[in-house]
Formats: C-alpha cells, sequence, structure tokens
C-alpha cells in the first residue's frame, strides 16, 4: 500500500522563502499601485473644486470663488461659500458650527491622515486635504482686508496659475511650498508645527514626493515637489504658476491693481 510523504523540512523551507520572495518582490508594486490609485481619487477630488470654481464664475458675473469676503460677515472663508459647497457637490447636513472649515470625509484626500483621522492641533483644527492659493494678497494685510479673490479678466494666465493644491489648511502661499524647511522635515503633521518652522500655508507632498494641482481653466495636474517649489526660482522673484504677478512680492501700486467687487 502507498504510503503518502509529507514535506521535509528543506522542502518546507525552500517553499518559505519562495513565498517570501515573492511577496518581497510584489509587495511594493502593491503599495505603489495603490499609492497611484489614491493619487488619482485625490486627483479628481481637485479636478471637482476646479470645475466647480469655473462654474461659480459663470454665474457671479466672472467672479471667482473668493478666498475670504470679510462684505458678507466674519469668517465668511471659501469653504464655508454656500454656492461654491453646492456646486462641488457637499451635501448639507445637521453637524457643528465648524462645518464651513472641514469638507465631508467623501471629498477627504485618501492619503490625508491628519484630516480623514481628524488629528487635533494645538490652535487650530482644519480637515479639508485642500488650500487656496494665497499667493497674491499674503504681502498684504490680508485678514484686515474684505476681500481677496479674482475675476476671469485679473488671471491672464487661467492655465498656468494655481488656484488648489494639497494642504492641511484653508489657505496657502508660494514660500509654504519650501518642502526643503516643511515638508521633508515634518511630512502629515498639523498646523502649528508647520507654521513654528516659518512654512504656514504649506503643500503637501502626499503622493510619492508629488502633488494634485488645480488651475484657474479647471484643469489638473500631478507634479513632483522639486517641480513646484524652487529655492532658486523665490531668490529671483519669478512665482510662475503662484502669482497673477510677473514678479514677487508685488509693488505697492501693483498690490493695489488687485480686483475688488
Amino acid at each position: 500500500m502507498y504510503k503518502r510523504k509529507g514535506f521535509t523540512l528543506i522542502e518546507l523551507l525552500v517553499v518559505i522563502a519562495i513565498v517570501a520572495l515573492l511577496m518581497g518582490i510584489l509587495l511594493p508594486a502593491l503599495m505603489k499601485a495603490k499609492d497611484h490609485g489614491k493619487r488619482i481619487v485625490c486627483g479628481n477630488h481637485l479636478r471637482t473644486l476646479a470645475l466647480a470654481n469655473v462654474l461659480y464664475a459663470d454665474e457671479t458675473d466672472g467672479w471667482y470663488v473668493p478666498i475670504m469676503d470679510r462684505t458678507l460677515g466674519d469668517n465668511r472663508y471659501w469653504p464655508s461659500n454656500e454656492k461654491f459647497r453646492e456646486l462641488v457637490g457637499y451635501k448639507p447636513r445637521a453637524v457643528d458650527v465648524e462645518e464651513g472649515w472641514h469638507a465631508p470625509e467623501e471629498f477627504l484626500c485618501p492619503a490625508d491622515i491628519i484630516s480623514k483621522k481628524r488629528m487635533h492641533d494645538s490652535q487650530w483644527d482644519n480637515w479639508i486635504s485642500y488650500g487656496y492659493n494665497l499667493t497674491d494678497w499674503y504681502f498684504s494685510d490680508w485678514f484686515g482686508i474684505g476681500y481677496a479673490g479674482h475675476r476671469n479678466t485679473t488671471v491672464p494666465r487661467p492655465a498656468g496659475e494655481l488656484i488648489f493644491t494639497e494642504s492641511h489648511d484653508w489657505w496657502l502661499w508660494w514660500w509654504g511650498a519650501n518642502y526643503e524647511d516643511g515638508w521633508d522635515v515634518l511630512g502629515q503633521d498639523t498646523i502649528t508645527p508647520y507654521k513654528q518652522v516659518g512654512c504656514d500655508g504649506p503643500t503637501l507632498y502626499r503622493h510619492s514626493e508629488g502633488v494634485n494641482i488645480a488651475f484657474y481653466d479647471g484643469h489638473t495636474a500631478y507634479m513632483k515637489k522639486d517641480k513646484v517649489w524652487s529655492k532658486y526660482a523665490w531668490d529671483m522673484g519669478a512665482p510662475g504658476m503662484w502669482s497673477t504677478f510677473m514678479n514677487y512680492p508685488p509693488s505697492p501700486p501693483e498690490q493695489s491693481r488687485l480686483p475688488k467687487p
């Protein structure tokens, strides 16, 4: 009668070694595919914001959604703009009074650990994943002005001007894209640590050291961090996609030409 033999110890060790080798080969590829999927979902969220902004301008005589509009009262910033939230597709719901600072979970970047886990900052909480580019107004008294926002006639290159990108705050600006002082040191940390290293309003490179960007014309693009931030460009005052001004910082007369409704 045939007696079935089991694996020998050597055969079992060989099988385990082969499985471990296959896992070592496949896991990085699977992780890369997972990260790519998150990047695509994030890009779709930003495309939704960008297209909602274009639709907003169509309905408001060319005015894009303002980053802030204090002519309507206190705390009137773009995340709480009711018309814009409706165009984006946020569903009204009975939540706490801070709803205007936060985005519904389905509109968060899937790689945004801070917002998804609702990790508290020592001073400010924004669970939103995306910030609005405040660079054109940053050197003004932007907390003292009543209105900050462009019209379609004041953005000379809408396909090349950044409006939204990945952050953990509702606003961001050019220096905040400085990954050498910010992202490379802090990664996915909360708001206050970034402010403490001088990188308030940061860009967060959550996707393989790159970031999704939405432009005024409604399109989006993925860019690696070294294409988003250049210390040389900063030193030369050449903001590129970060500002509608050719040179930065703009002079007071240039600042005075920023649109006001």
